[in-house]
């Protein structure tokens, strides 16, 4: 029977395929930029387990301070431009003027942002580790396994999709359980919205939504924060 990390790492090669030509790299070298993978993302899932499990609360009542938790811990290691490029396809993501492309990736962003936020209310004692990583043949892809232990349901496995900027780091764009992706999620309902309301339509609904959340949240919030991100 295929392992799941020999299933990734087809996925990738057949991946690779379809990406500009590049160098296969030697074994060893393919395993030694896997352990920097995991070097890199297996501290943030630490740090993600540590402080819900004892901040949760906190993190609730002061939505600054969560945000900087976020910024601080999890932003660096996410490619939100790769990220948004995939959700409106790249094609039309490059033809947008440099005003309107800044505008999406902040918009897109402030979304994940809401997300991390959204997740926090639901927020159950999960503790979060990551049990494997797959790296293609030439380090330009990779995907790194988190296995999520809850102790109100099964064990549960998500799929980071990672990429390697052209300076070296790696970042995550993608999201995937139980085999369905957050781009392949979304990315009709934005396509739709250009479609139908045109590429600022889509921005300003992104725009709209998160306003709408973050007012809410911050309401509740004490006074002393006000003026702080992302109050």
């Amino acid at each position: 029977m295929i392992t799941y990390k020999q299933a990734l790492i087809l996925v990738l090669s057949l991946t690779t395929m379809l990406l500009p030509s590049a160098m296969a790299l030697p074994a060893d070298k393919q395993q030694a930029e896997e352990q920097r993978v995991e070097n890199q993302f297996a501290p943030l899932f630490e740090a993600i387990t540590e402080q819900l499990s004892t901040r949760q609360a906190y993190f609730m009542a002061d939505p600054v301070a969560y945000h900087l938790f976020i910024d601080r811990h999890v932003r660096s290691l996410w490619d939100t431009e790769s990220t948004t490029s995939a959700l409106i396809g790249k094609a039309q993501f490059m033809s947008l003027s440099p005003q309107n492309k800044q505008a999406l990736i902040a918009a897109v962003d402030n979304t994940l942002l809401r997300y991390a936020f959204e997740g926090l209310e639901y927020y159950g004692g999960q503790a979060f580790e990551v049990v494997d990583v797959a790296v293609n043949q030439t380090a330009t892809l990779g995907w790194v396994q988190v296995l999520m232990e809850s102790p109100i349901i099964p064990d549960l496995h998500l799929d980071l999709l990672i990429k390697r900027t052209p300076q070296g780091q790696w970042s995550g764009v993608d999201v995937r359980f139980k085999g369905i992706t957050y781009v392949s999620i979304k990315k009709h309902e934005f396509r739709q919205i250009i479609e139908q309301q045109g590429m600022i339509g889509l921005i300003e609904s992104l725009e709209a939504k998160n306003s709408e959340y973050f007012k809410d949240i911050c309401a509740l919030a004490p006074a002393t924060i006000k003026g702080n991100a992302p109050c």
